[in-house]
């Protein structure tokens, strides 16, 4: 098993990154960059366009970077900057980006049915085989519902922090969040069911 990989950024280097250091920057591109090009790739669907979209949110970040608080973990930052690029992607090819609410459901059930990152090719068939299944279904959400799943579900964020990025209060986040799941549990149907009463 994959060792965990650190959610946040060394706390000694963030004040480093804002002077825009050489080495500071190199660490924090490799952190990030991965992470935010998944993202990326999840909503547009395109591997071409998440590269050069991804491309486009380093740059921004970098120029963003002496309005940063080196005092706080940068992940929420640096996702709001990622969306709000999606949502100029999105607006400029008249695409609507967010979706609404719906009822709400215990928050971690999906946190069951998630695959990794990566699934190892010499994996177990079955897991593998469900988490395209999974990868799938999320890909087919409306965009707003997707990247409040992957926000919540792949990077941990708290539904507050989710909310300051996709710019909606905690309560709409959480609604999104519970319409996701409905969503979900339609499309995956008896796997869903399966997982989550083997993980009891």
């Amino acid at each position: 098993m994959s060792e965990e990989r650190p959610q946040e950024f060394p706390a000694e280097l963030r004040p480093a990154l804002v002077r825009r250091e050489p080495e500071a920057l190199a660490r924090f591109f490799d952190f990030y960059f991965d992470r935010v090009f998944a993202y990326v790739q999840r909503l547009v669907g395109d591997e071409h366009l998440a590269e050069d979209l991804t491309q486009d949110v380093f740059v921004n970040v970098q120029r963003a970077l002496p309005m940063y608080d080196s005092k706080r973990d940068p992940r929420p930052w640096v996702f709001a900057i990622a969306t709000n690029r999606l949502r100029d992607h999105w607006r400029a090819r008249g695409v609507e980006a967010m979706g609404s609410g719906g009822a709400n459901v215990e928050q971690d059930e999906l946190a069951q049915l998630l695959p990794a990152p990566e699934v190892a090719p010499d994996g177990d068939l079955a897991r593998t085989e469900l988490a395209d299944r999974v990868r799938h279904a999320i890909e087919r959400l409306p965009e707003g519902l997707r990247a409040t799943v992957l926000l919540r579900a792949f990077e941990g964020l708290s539904f507050a922090e989710i909310g300051r990025i996709v710019e909606r209060d905690e309560v709409a986040v959480r609604k999104r969040y519970s319409r996701a799941l409905g969503l979900l549990r339609g499309s995956l149907g008896d796997a869903w069911r399966t997982q989550a009463e083997g993980s009891r």
